[in-house]
């Protein structure tokens, strides 16, 4: 008989995992939404089929979720506006039934409704459980044009990438990643806690930061455009303006780090932005 040491087991099939998720970080559009070894630990998951929706010029993006993670990207050469969304239950140790049959209570809708300059993608997500807080709902939106953006979530990442338009991304221990090849002229509003906030644009962009992070750091990398220091500035705070801009900016985290980046490419990042 051959005996396998659990713990030994253990290490390994979390490091297997670790890597399966920077790979899918790095190397993959799409996010990978990773449970650790749900099998083991009773979590258990289900991702549904994608909507697919008709849509007719920039669109804007309206998410309100209760919870979970939500990726937001422009991919021009789609036909359509696509919404997928994985229902996940987190309950954990000796609670698998509970957890799969908690996935059934999880419910989401997406349509397009008018906005106020063309159409808009709403996403809806809410659950009847009574304890919703073992409930997540990742959701991943893409679409040909997006212009505006607007995510509401909590225990969860944010990610835009290549959007124009305002900026509205309010959640809760989460990283909040908005990166984008398009000149950013539109008000901007992050908030989070418990993480960083990394807002990465062009030089063509322009905006009034007013940026404040607890028990974090703020920092500046501007490679194009002009930016002029305000006061007060410390490392926990930043009060700037782009590029003569007056459009406000303001980012709020707790426990975080606020890392601004005026690049060439500011989509170019790995699972870590180094820059």
């Amino acid at each position: 008989m051959i005996k396998v040491n659990p713990m030994r087991h253990a290490v390994s099939s979390l490091i297997i995992l670790l890597l399966a998720a920077l790979s899918g970080c790095s190397g993959s559009s799409k996010p990978s939404w990773v449970s650790l070894d749900p099998d083991d630990w009773a979590n258990r998951s289900d991702s549904d089929d994608a909507a697919v929706l008709e849509v007719g010029g920039p669109i804007a993006i309206e998410v309100e979720s209760f919870n979970g993670d939500v990726f937001i990207e422009t991919k021009p050469k789609a036909s359509h506006a696509t919404v997928r969304v994985q229902r996940e239950a987190v309950h954990g140790y000796q609670r698998g039934k509970d957890a799969k049959a908690a996935l059934a209570d999880v419910t989401w809708t997406a349509e397009i409704v008018p906005g106020e300059l063309g159409q808009k993608l709403l996403v809806r997500t809410g659950t009847t459980n009574a304890e919703p807080h073992f409930l997540r709902t990742n959701i991943y939106i893409e679409a040909p044009d997006i212009e505006g953006v607007r995510v509401h979530t909590t225990n969860g990442t944010v990610r835009a990438t290549d959007i124009s338009g305002a900026v509205d991304i309010n959640t809760t221990e989460g990283e909040v990643r908005v990166m984008t090849n398009k000149a950013m002229m539109q008000p901007v509003t992050i908030v989070t806690g418990n993480n960083d906030i990394h807002y990465r644009v062009r030089g063509e962009s322009a905006g009034a930061f007013d940026c404040q992070t607890v028990r974090g750091e703020v920092t500046s990398l501007v490679k194009y455009g002009q930016m002029k220091l305000g006061s007060p500035s410390t490392d926990e705070t930043l009060h700037a303006v782009l590029n003569q801009g007056t459009n406000p900016i303001v980012l709020r985290t707790v426990d975080g780090d606020i890392r601004i980046a005026v690049v060439h490419n500011p989509t170019q990042v790995g699972a870590w932005i180094m820059d």
